[in-house]
């Protein structure tokens, strides 16, 4: 269906990103991601839709996606305890350019995320993988931004200790 392959590749990175930010859980990006995309494929076959804003409708479908994925697994949200230190100064000049992430090391990062809390392994996907900025995450996560900046800053200089990145 050459209709669906155009929104498809029109789509497929902004709907990446609302899932990486609604999900519960980094591994299951991918599996909410599909489902979507096949639940919007039926849709089309089903009927010819008449939408202008083909993102807003397919992030709609992963939203009850992601609603449906964890109240099957009866999963719920839990309140995350945010440390937070005001008085803690993160220096602006911080060389975030040197990426860690290579292909080479991409597993051992991914299972290294899934150790770590939610609110840091979103902070640091969305920053590697979407290459966003740090006010935007803040933004789209609702946190402040020294937070953000935080999260980072600690993950990548825990990262780099315990695998020897440098």
């Amino acid at each position: 269906m050459e209709e669906f392959e155009k929104i498809y590749k029109s789509t497929y990175y902004s709907t990446l990103k609302f899932i990486a930010i609604k999900c519960h859980n980094i591994e299951d990006i991918n599996d909410i991601l599909q489902d979507t995309y096949i639940e919007f494929f039926n849709i089309l076959k089903k009927k010819m839709i008449n939408i202008e804003k083909y993102e807003s409708y397919i992030n709609g479908i992963a939203n009850n996606i992601i609603k449906r994925f964890y109240s099957r697994l009866k999963i719920f949200k839990h309140e995350i305890e945010i440390e937070i230190d005001d008085n803690m100064q993160i220096a602006d000049n911080f060389d975030l350019e040197q990426k860690i992430v290579t292909k080479e090391n991409a597993d051992e990062i991914l299972k290294f995320l899934k150790e770590q809390d939610l609110i840091t392994a979103k902070v640091f996907y969305l920053y590697f993988i979407f290459d966003m900025k740090i006010l935007d995450i803040a933004k789209e996560l609702e946190l402040n931004e020294s937070n953000v900046k935080n999260r980072l800053y600690r993950t990548i200089k825990k990262l780099r200790k315990e695998n020897n990145y440098e």
